[in-house]
């Protein structure tokens, strides 16, 4: 649930004639006590119209309530600093609450009649159109409502149930029917599935992977039949799971409707099974369905906004009023999601109101939270709504906020008790990425040969191809002349693009150009930049005066030769390996589902004050928040001991972050095979333990080849 991330957690309450629907006699034997006491006919009938409408009070309605209130505070949703909206759907009262597709339908809605759903396989059938309130009587054998549900929407079945009903009815489970579409997430196109067995809990199943995936077929049948033929495609391949059954026992009952299919290729003779048994666990729910509005999908809006220092973007004006097409405000609700395609907002259970309004907002004006990647507000007010207010006085204009990366983290840790600050190396990798303007910048840097000639300036010694005078170690630090810098060895970096690389680093503050020069009263050569130079200059040691003539410059030539030092930050940063990090979230952000994400560099995360572990980057997507270790060597750690502490304190570190997954990156080919075990071990611990445990990715030959693989388990 929490991974579907929810707009709402509703508990049913049924009115009390649903009740009596479901359980006959249930209000006839309540009246018979009260026309016992009253004597009156009229009264008594006023009393049961009245009954009819109010809600059903039974003890497991009070059940269903206190389970939704737990979901609530798992999921995260609809409950906001003891906010909470839409805490139950009741079928026979006029909230408004919510919206239902009916409500906007274009065509006539059709699914199968109430009457005749008395078997489950009318319900496996039903779960692909619909149930309706239609009159129609007759007799459909186990058969035909076997090959019914096996072809879903394709059926001829239901035309044949309503033979009056108009052409353009479509089933009541259609979106077709109403003003709405419904939207994947997926970038890739997912398999279809297939539930087998006929309990409440396969069926249940079902219907929530049909929600989210859109392509479900349940089986509660176990004998196979003709309507296996269209179970089995050559051009798709299935996944076939249970919650009633084991996988073996799943993959037996696949097996036996295989071998006893109707029809076969003669070529060849042993045909691939297009279809794979899984545990419900490894189906991917990652990418959930949408239903929105057609009509006002994906519309584009300008909304000036400020840009925090921590990334975040605030809405400069409140939201214009507007109601989508096709719906009525006295009528209907619905809710509205704005997106940043640059900076997505992953929909994490903490990013509650507090977290994406903007300053000086009212926070009870309207539900918001992130959702979607972006973020979700309630289309109505309901703090205070004054009897025949306008339009724009009943209907909700907030200022957002879409929360940055570092903000992300901060809030999300809290949640946890914990806290993040920048390490050392994140402060290092911040100051160079402000130099060169962004990070996508300072990715590039770390995989261009300009990294290379940046490790120049740490080099014990000359460099290969460096002409005698153009590098020189200094005291304080190294400086290279432009000769030298022409002398690195890289055939692919023509000398022209290399001299604008280096005057645009320059110009940006990575380098600084300048002169050795000596001091007359003390025995030190030193690096001066060109905005300390003039006739006269002040020795960094002594301070004595000196002045800006032949016998002071190095090395010793007519005119001064001009050489460049590079930033202490960016020094620091080039010596501890910092290209490594910069390495895996370039080729992380090249993946399709991560091409907009926000990146943080390198934390630390405290508890009680006292660090408990660093992460070398963050990574936010519009669904997830990874959480990232990368290393230039193949280990965590030197030892047993330390590589167990080091798995355990990266895998909290995602469980206090609440990250959804852990990236374990390396420049070499592969993770030594004692670090993929104690990772695993400490994963399999934690689900032992009834932990949190995020997804485990193994990223390697980051500079080379880099491939990204999930930690098997």
């Amino acid at each position: 649930m929490t991974r579907f991330n929810p707009d709402h957690v509703l508990a049913y309450v049924p009115s009390w004639a649903t009740a009596d629907g479901v359980r006959p006699g249930t209000i006839d034997g309540l009246m018979a006590g009260r026309a016992a006491r009253t004597g009156g006919e009229a009264a008594v009938e006023q009393f049961e119209e009245m009954l009819r409408k109010e809600p059903w009070n039974a003890p497991i309605v009070q059940e269903a309530e206190a389970a939704a209130d737990e979901l609530r505070e798992l999921c995260g949703t609809n409950r906001r600093e003891e906010h909470v909206q839409s805490i139950h759907l009741f079928d026979a009262d006029d909230m408004h609450d919510l919206t239902s597709l009916a409500a906007v339908t274009r065509a006539g809605a059709i699914g199968v009649p109430r009457r005749l759903v008395t078997t489950v396989e009318a319900l496996a059938y039903a779960m692909h159109v619909g149930i309706g309130e239609s009159e129609v009587e007759g007799h459909i054998t186990a058969t035909q409502w076997q090959e019914a549900a096996a072809r879903g929407n394709e059926s001829p079945l239901l035309s044949q149930l309503h033979p009056g009903a108009l052409g353009d009815s479509r089933p009541a489970r259609s979106h077709e029917a109403a003003l709405c579409v419904s939207v994947s997430r997926a970038f890739q196109r997912r398999e279809p599935v297939v539930v087998l067995g006929d309990g409440p809990e396969d069926f249940a199943l079902a219907e929530v992977l049909r929600q989210i995936r859109g392509v479900v077929t349940w089986i509660p049948w176990a004998e196979p039949g003709l309507n296996d033929m269209w179970l089995f495609s050559p051009r798709k391949r299935v996944l076939v799971t249970s919650a009633s059954l084991t996988v073996d026992e799943t993959r037996q009952q696949i097996e036996e409707r295989w071998h006893k299919r109707s029809f076969r290729s003669i070529q060849p003779e042993e045909e691939e099974r297009p279809f794979e048994a899984v545990h419900p666990d490894a189906i991917d729910i990652d990418h959930p369905l949408m239903v929105v509005l057609k009509d006002s999908w994906d519309q584009p809006r300008s909304l000036p906004v400020t840009r925090e220092p921590d990334g975040t973007l605030q809405a400069s004006l409140s939201l214009a009023v507007e109601v989508p097409n096709g719906l009525d405000p006295d009528r209907h609700r619905w809710q509205v999601t704005l997106t940043a395609p640059s900076h997505p907002v992953p929909p994490l259970p903490v990013l509650g109101s507090h977290a994406v309004i903007a300053a000086g907002q009212n926070p009870w004006e309207t539900f918001v939270r992130a959702a979607d990647g972006g973020v979700t507000y309630w289309s109505h007010r309901f703090d205070f709504v004054p009897s025949g207010a306008s339009l724009a006085g009943s209907l909700a204009s907030p200022r957002l906020a879409w929360p940055g990366i570092k903000s992300t983290l901060k809030v999300a840790a809290s949640a946890q008790g914990a806290d993040v600050r920048p390490s050392p190396a994140g402060k290092r990798a911040a100051i160079t990425e402000r130099l060169l303007g962004s990070r996508t910048a300072l990715e590039d840097l770390a995989a261009s040969p300009g990294w290379a000639l940046l490790r120049m300036f740490m080099s014990p010694a000359v460099p290969g191809g460096c002409p005698v005078g153009s590098w020189w170690k200094l005291k304080s630090a190294t400086v290279l002349s432009w000769e030298a810098i022409a002398g690195l060895d890289d055939r692919g970096w023509e000398p022209r693009a290399r001299r604008e690389q280096v005057d645009q680093w320059t110009s940006q503050g990575v380098l600084r150009r300048g002169l050795i020069l000596g001091c007359s009263h003390c025995p030190i050569l030193e690096f001066y930049p060109l905005s300390e130079i003039s006739q006269n200059y002040l020795c960094r040691r002594c301070g004595g005066t000196n002045q800006l003539t032949s016998d002071g410059w190095r090395p010793a030539a007519p005119e001064p030769r001009w050489f460049y030092d590079l930033h202490p930050a960016v020094m620091e940063l080039v010596v501890n390996d910092g290209d490594v990090p910069l390495l895996a979230t370039r080729f992380l952000r090249s993946e399709h589902w991560a091409r907009q994400a926000l990146v943080c560099e390198e934390f630390e995360l405290l508890v009680d004050g006292n660090p408990c572990v660093e992460m070398d980057f963050a990574l936010a997507t519009a669904q997830e928040l990874w959480l990232g270790e990368a290393k230039k060597n193949d280990s965590l750690a030197s030892t047993h001991r330390k590589r167990k502490e080091e798995a355990a304190k990266l895998l909290q570190g995602c469980a206090l972050a609440g990250a959804a997954g852990l990236v374990l990156a390396t420049a070499q080919e592969q993770w030594a095979q004692t670090t993929v075990d104690a990772v695993r071990a400490e994963v399999l611990g934690r689900h032992k333990a009834d932990k949190p445990v995020p997804k485990v990715s193994l990223l390697t030959g980051l500079g080379t080849s880099p491939k990204l693989a999930p930690l098997t388990l």
